[in-house]
């Protein structure tokens, strides 16, 4: 049964706005669920949106779910692992908290600075407007476009580990997983537990890598360290072939994939396939923030943006036009923020809640709490480092040929976005403008990446690439949400000219 406290009546502000709650926190994940705790204890109302069905984020997806479904799931939950079960007293805790109204199966499909958050959930829709907002919407794999990338039969590392959790379901036949990253090794392992032996694990990192990471290993990494080295203990007990140093990656088939193709210590390798998993890394999920007009840093080395944010989480401005005025009453948590996974996740957000917290009871958090609160943040992560030299994006290191896919939606190549570039269009607004990238229904989530970074290849004198400008909705709003939409400030429907649009298009439509 869900747990839902209710709300208090609407407040109003000083400013005349309309107030539902004190804080409105995005995900249910392991930030979001811990600042919730957090701020809910300290007596204050909390709105937690999630679009998930039961709480727990990514890394404790469905476990509640398959917690209930014992003893079927036994063998489940044993393969998954201890790291999988601990989200168990967080999530039960989240649940009997008072003074949490947990809403899931809510789609966020707008935010604003200010606090007002767009909400759908089946047919209905509104707004809701909160003193602060936590955004703790977690992480997302890197895109990696790459020849036969598209096939069915290719999936990222995350994906298949939604079909265990989520679905109960496993592969059969030839397995391929190909990338980088403790995820990789993590997956593999727990295939194998499965009875699901992988044909092949071709990793893009080395052991030159390793090294290079040595001068960043702190002696409160050492536990995470020595979980990845039993896992890779396991696989190589195994007799499981694996392989350092691969690079050029291909997927081969019709209807689906049916082979693929690496190199591999100078010789090029191909081998049947029926299911290939990559895993390149994750990166901050950033839809959700950039909408809300944030600042966005684009991170060259790991080829990536990040949200620009204080210790604390609390989010900065981008500089220019915008939607709504006034301060900005948002913050970012968990691996929405910086990459740290779940323990970090949990410490960040309990750290932030009980800064919110004093901010709006105006009390003062003691510096004993600050300082301990930090220090298990900065201790969380201490890891971060020696991961993130260890395990260097390698699909993504290169770009992607001409004749290679890159936005989805559109079925634009790398060199239709090439021959754009050279045609004169400069930033990544100016691209959508003449070739519609980003435009589609993921709204360039899995392109913009691989657009910025042709941009910085043909241009690498320009400044640092700037994300599409994103409008909402950032996801798909049916009429009838729309036409019922609850919740509506006046403020809200004015028309604002943004003035991004390019000044002048292509002469020749280099696509189509």
């Amino acid at each position: 049964m869900i747990k839902s406290s209710p709300i208090n009546l609407p407040t109003t502000e000083h400013d005349g706005r309309t107030i539902d709650t004190d804080v409105l926190v995005i995900g249910s994940g392991p930030a979001g669920m811990s600042t919730a705790i957090g701020v809910a204890q300290k007596g204050l109302k909390v709105i937690v949106l999630d679009l998930q069905p039961t709480p727990g984020g990514q890394i404790f997806r469905s476990l509640e779910t398959n917690l209930r479904a014992r003893p079927t799931t036994d063998k489940l939950l044993e393969v998954l692992g201890p790291t999988y079960l601990a989200g168990q007293s967080l999530i039960e805790q989240f649940r009997s908290t008072d003074g949490i109204d947990y809403r899931p199966e809510t789609t966020v499909w707008d935010l604003r600075s200010d606090g007002t958050v767009g909400w759908l959930c089946g047919d209905s829709a509104g707004y809701l407007r909160a003193r602060q907002v936590v955004v703790a919407n977690g992480a997302t794999e890197r895109p990696v476009p790459f020849p036969g990338w598209t096939l069915p039969g290719v999936m990222t590392a995350g994906a298949v580990q939604t079909l265990l959790k989520a679905g109960r379901l496993q592969p059969d036949g030839q397995v391929v997983l190909v990338g980088t990253g403790p995820l990789i090794f993590l997956l593999a392992d727990q295939l194998r537990r499965l009875g699901v032996r992988p044909t092949l694990i071709a990793r893009t990192d080395s052991l030159r890598d390793k090294f290079a990471a040595l001068t960043s290993l702190r002696l409160s990494a050492i536990p995470a360290l020595a979980k990845g080295l039993g896992w890779l203990a396991q696989l190589k007990v195994s007799g499981i072939k694996m392989n350092s140093g691969a690079t050029s990656l291909e997927a081969h088939g019709s209807e689906k994939v049916e082979s693929v193709s690496l190199l591999i210590s100078g010789r090029t390798v191909k081998i049947p396939c029926d299911l290939l998993v990559v895993h390149d890394g994750i990166v901050p999920a950033t839809d959700i923030v950039h909408c809300a007009g944030l600042a966005m840093d684009w991170q060259q080395d790991d080829a990536s943006w990040k949200p620009r944010t204080a210790d604390d989480g609390r989010a900065e401005l981008a500089t220019g036009s915008r939607l709504v005025d006034g301060p900005c009453k948002i913050r970012i948590s968990g691996d929405a923020r910086r990459i740290g996974g779940a323990d970090a996740a949990i410490a960040h957000g309990q750290h932030i809640a009980a800064i919110i917290a004093s901010e709006l009871n105006g009390t003062a958090v003691s510096p004993g709490e600050h300082a301990e609160n930090a220090a298990n943040v900065s201790r969380t992560l201490a890891a971060r480092p020696f991961i993130d030299k260890a395990f260097p994006r390698g699909l993504a290191a290169g770009l992607p040929a001409d004749e290679t896919l890159v936005c989805r939606c559109e079925e634009l190549t790398a060199g239709d976005i090439r021959t754009a570039i050279r045609s004169g269009a400069t930033e990544m607004n100016h691209l959508r403008g003449v070739l519609r990238c980003g435009m589609g229904p993921c709204q360039g989530r899995s392109c913009a990446v691989t657009v910025a970074r042709l941009l910085t290849e043909l241009s690498p004198s320009s400044s640092a690439p700037k994300l599409f400008r994103a409008r909402p909705p950032l996801r798909p709003l049916p009429l009838i949400a729309l036409t019922n939409l609850t919740g509506l400030d006046p403020d809200l429907a004015q028309i604002v000219s943004l003035e991004d649009k390019p000044v002048a298009g292509l002469e020749e439509h280099p696509h189509g």
